[in-house]
């Protein structure tokens, strides 16, 4: 169980070096697929957790953000007044080695740079911002340990959202026995924020709202082009079971296509950790479905992607709709198998978001990734909620905080956002594809930077 704490200027290298590891990780894997069309996410696993030390937090915790703010600004204005006093703690688990090690280490980043530019700028009410992450190695259990001891050892004032519904939903009953405030960007779940009334998301579409986009995008064509038949691959994960079937009869892929007048001809779910799908790919191609709806996350969407390339299969239409994986940085590692791919996101460097811009240029530029991750930027805006609630409200308390939020709207890199009475927000999300130049914005129409690739394989 792995915690570190500080700044990006303390522990960039060990963030960069980690980057590093899990891009040439994450591209081996990708390379693997591509060449016997499976692998199993144990492979994920043994390369991202080669990385993992018996440290404790005494290891982790010898410098604070506050400290190491210097090395981060040396090259920028230095603020009008340093922060001082004791800092303000906010921490979190992020599955940093496992199967959610990708996303995860997209998601530190984007809090140490948010940490970075809080304390460049005077810190939070005058304090330091300290951030405690440790890595919860993307399993739930030790996410509930890794919480309780944020929580009665370190004294959090305030927390983030691990990564995963699976691991969130482990660990917000915790939180709120301990009237904790949650900061939520690493999972969707509408029906956990409908149970919790201390779980604020900066997610702007939840799981049931998660293919939205891309039947938005189908009810938007032209009659002669709609699509007329559906199948649909599940990963068994809650998730993206909700993703498929909605909550209350609402959303959910089953329900949009329903009002979409689409039959749905295929509907199976199967294994996460499997390591050969082609026995159900080939049901999908038998079934010759005008739309192919696969909900996985990163590693198993990239095994049906190579899946799919490999059968020649060619719908008219294939969305990648359970995970934003065209956005990841190793997704165009999948070479023509990961071209014309759809999926869905939170925000797109096109877009004029606060602090989008400034994000990605970081990430993009000193990082040396390809592409903004989607969650780099909810993982982004989580950061400035909190900066503007503590600002808005002088205070740490979670339940003044809550109230706060509830009732203003905040300029964020997911866009201008106000809550619903569960805490979610508003939906607003985007439909990307992948072309042969990279992912485009497909819908809404009026942020379009591409029109649609159609079929997959034209």
């Amino acid at each position: 169980m792995r915690g570190s704490t500080g700044a990006f200027g303390a522990t960039g290298n060990r963030l960069l070096t980690r980057w590093s590891r899990l891009l040439a990780a994450v591209t081996a894997l990708m390379l693997v697929l591509t060449a016997c069309g499976g692998s199993s996410s144990g492979d994920t696993t043994a390369a991202t957790t080669a990385e993992t030390t018996a440290d404790t937090t005494a290891d982790t915790t010898a410098d604070t953000t506050a400290d190491t703010t210097a090395d981060t600004t040396a090259d920028t204005e230095a603020p009008a007044d340093e922060p001082s006093g004791e800092p303000i703690k906010i921490g979190g688990t992020l599955g940093l080695t496992g199967i959610y090690s990708g996303p995860s280490a997209g998601y530190e980043i984007a809090y140490r740079y948010w940490a970075d530019q809080v304390n460049a700028n005077g810190g939070l009410l005058g304090r330091p911002v300290e951030l405690i992450i440790y890595d919860d190695e993307s399993t739930p259990q030790v996410a509930q340990q890794l919480y309780q001891r944020l929580i009665n050892e370190d004294q959090v004032d305030l927390l983030f959202a691990p990564y995963t519904t699976a691991v969130g939903g482990a660990v917000i009953p915790i939180t709120e026995r301990a009237g904790k405030l949650v900061v939520n960007a690493g999972f969707v779940g509408k029906e956990i924020h409908q149970q919790s009334e201390l779980l604020v998301s900066t997610w702007p579409y939840q799981d049931n709202e998660y293919p939205r986009p891309l039947f938005e995008f189908i009810k938007s064509l032209p009659e002669d082009q709609k699509p007329q038949t559906l199948a649909i691959a599940t990963a068994q994960n809650p998730f993206t079971i909700v993703a498929r079937d909605g909550v209350n009869g609402e959303g959910g892929v089953v329900n949009y296509a329903e009002e979409a007048g689409l039959e749905i001809v295929v509907n199976e779910e199967y294994d996460q950790t499997a390591t050969d799908l082609s026995s159900l790919i080939q049901r999908v191609q038998q079934s010759d479905a005008d739309v192919f709806v696969a909900l996985s996350l990163p590693n198993d969407a990239a095994l049906i992607a190579n899946t799919v390339y490999q059968a020649g299969y060619n719908p008219q239409i294939y969305c990648q709709c359970g995970s934003q994986v065209t956005t990841l940085p190793n997704w165009p590692d999948m070479g023509e198998a990961g071209i014309n791919v759809f999926s869905t996101t939170t925000a797109w460097p096109t877009l004029d978001y606060t602090g989008l811009a400034e994000l990605t240029e970081y990430m993009l530029d000193e990082l040396g990734v390809p592409m903004l991750p989607a969650y780099a930027a909810a993982g982004y805006a989580a950061g400035q909620v909190i900066q503007q609630a503590v600002e808005g409200t002088g205070s740490l308390d979670s339940r003044e905080l809550r109230e706060y939020i509830a009732n203003n709207t905040f300029d964020t890199a997911v866009g201008q956002i106000s809550y619903n009475e569960d805490g979610t927000v508003a939906f607003n999300a985007l439909l990307l594809q992948y072309q042969e130049d990279g992912n485009q914005v497909i819908w809404p129409q009026d942020e379009a930077t591409d029109e649609a690739v159609m079929p997959l394989r034209p």
